[in-house]
């Protein structure tokens, strides 16, 4: 690991080119020979030349977004609680819909279910009140600052200090959503699938403009980075909210069958079929078998499990996004006329990209985006170098770093990351969206982000 590549590039994305990591300043291609700020400031983080007073001007950009935002625009996509969502926002009227088509968290607090899915949240929402660092960026970022739910009873938990905030670009919304608390004691079980309290202040999410309906062109191999959760920690007396990863390559055929080349499918159950809301599922409504886990499996195996998979296939600048949703599935009943006792709660997203070889001029660009661990990040990927920054930090001061092997020596399209503490991970990029998941001393972390410039 070089650690003064990795302190120039921070140094540069904090002090001087906030251009690439932030789309704060204009003009240029950014290439180390030319003559623009953003390339002499490239230059100097490659060479270790940049000053410590140099000074950042900001020029005016392109626009991220729309300049206005309407409901005759909708978002389709997931939230890392397992959550198939459609998102409008209206920036005249400063209000936002929010529908959960399918959902894996309860509506109240120590249940398992009914879940929010079928549940509509409105509200308020505004530009941040810690806002970002160009007026850019600002005027496509929405901090949710109200909600409402349409059953009246279903949480959604907005709170001040750490709230739902959506990044939107053309084409594209992520950030996060309103969160909830799970939580589950029931002493009839003696101890059994016990959850204590957690409460998410938000949850993370990506949602498309515009989606592939017709599965012919999505059929392919793709390289497969996801994380879940696993509330009941899925054995009888497991860690509760245990993380599960999956990085792996798998083929989706065009009659919406999964093939792989050792084991079974994690991305597919029975075939994908469409649904009439912009997406694919695949389900288990015949009883025939449960949608694959990440993990080891469910707390109580069942094949009756209605978990799910869906598929949303995002078309952003030409290219096809697929965003994978497992929506976890729990039923406990103990009642002696109507024992009912399934839990199969594993429930997160993964990307998929295409088997091929990518490069550092692909994934060139700053990003914006949020991830497993409930955080909004910022970060900027040029030649071998990802910087990251809080975006609502306005000392721009960096929150970490990695350096990327562009060799793909696993297979085509990952590409391995190591950070400056030596912690190892994958990329995959699939169109202006990349994933990244990686180790940290506290565990696995999966990140999603979306270009905010190139």
């Amino acid at each position: 690991m070089q650690a003064s590549t990795i302190q120039r590039a921070l140094f540069a994305l904090a002090g001087v080119s906030l251009t690439i990591a932030l789309s704060a300043c204009g003009g240029g291609d950014g290439s180390p020979g030319g003559t623009t700020p953003q390339a002499a400031a490239q230059q100097c983080a490659t060479n270790g030349t940049c000053t410590p007073t140099g000074p950042t001007e900001n020029q005016p950009v392109a626009a991220i977004c729309p300049s206005v935002l309407d409901y005759n625009t909708t978002y389709t996509g997931g939230s890392g609680a397992g959550e198939y969502v459609k998102i409008q926002l209206d920036s005249t009227q400063g209000t936002y819909r929010i529908q959960i088509l399918e959902s894996a968290v309860p509506k109240q607090i120590n249940t398992v279910s009914p879940t929010r899915a079928g549940v509509t949240f409105t509200g308020t929402m505004a530009h941040p009140s810690k806002p970002l660092p160009t007026a850019a960026q600002n005027n496509c970022a929405y901090e949710l600052k109200t909600v409402t739910a349409s059953d009246g009873i279903s949480q959604a938990i907005i709170d001040p200090a750490h709230p739902p905030i959506l990044f939107v670009g053309n084409g594209v919304a992520g950030g996060g959503i309103p969160g909830a608390t799970i939580a589950y004691d029931n002493p009839g079980l003696g101890g059994i699938g016990v959850i204590p309290s957690t409460t998410f202040p938000m949850y993370p999410v990506l949602a498309f403009a515009e989606t592939e309906t017709n599965f012919a062109k999505v059929a392919g191999m793709y390289n497969v980075l996801g994380f879940h959760l696993v509330p009941s920690g899925g054995e009888l007396f497991g860690t509760n909210f245990a993380p599960a990863t999956a990085n792996a390559v798998e083929t989706l055929n065009a009659d919406g069958t999964c093939t792989t080349a050792s084991g079974t499918c994690k991305t597919t159950g029975q075939p994908w079929t469409a649904r009439a809301d912009g997406a694919f599922e695949s389900g288990n409504a015949n009883n025939a078998s449960p949608y694959p886990y990440f993990y080891k499996g469910a707390l109580l195996q069942d094949n009756t499990s209605q978990a799910k998979g869906v598929l949303i296939v995002g078309k952003l600048e030409g290219k096809q996004v697929p965003l994978l949703v497992r929506v976890g599935f729990a039923d406990i009943n103990l009642d002696p006329l109507n024992f009912r006792l399934t839990v199969d709660d594993e429930s997160g997203i993964a990307l998929l990209s295409p088997t091929t070889a990518t490069s550092a001029a692909v994934l060139k660009g700053g990003y914006i985006g949020s991830g497993s661990d409930f955080k909004y990040t910022a970060s900027s990927l040029h030649d071998n170098v990802g910087a990251l920054l809080d975006p609502q930090d306005p000392t721009l001061v960096p929150t970490g770093a990695f350096q990327m092997d562009f060799t793909q020596a696993t297979r085509p399209g990952v590409v391995s990351t190591v950070d400056n503490s030596g912690q190892a991970g994958s990329i995959i990029t699939t169109g202006p969206v990349y994933a990244h998941l990686f180790t940290t001393a506290g565990g696995p972390v999966f990140r999603v982000s979306a270009v905010a410039s190139r």
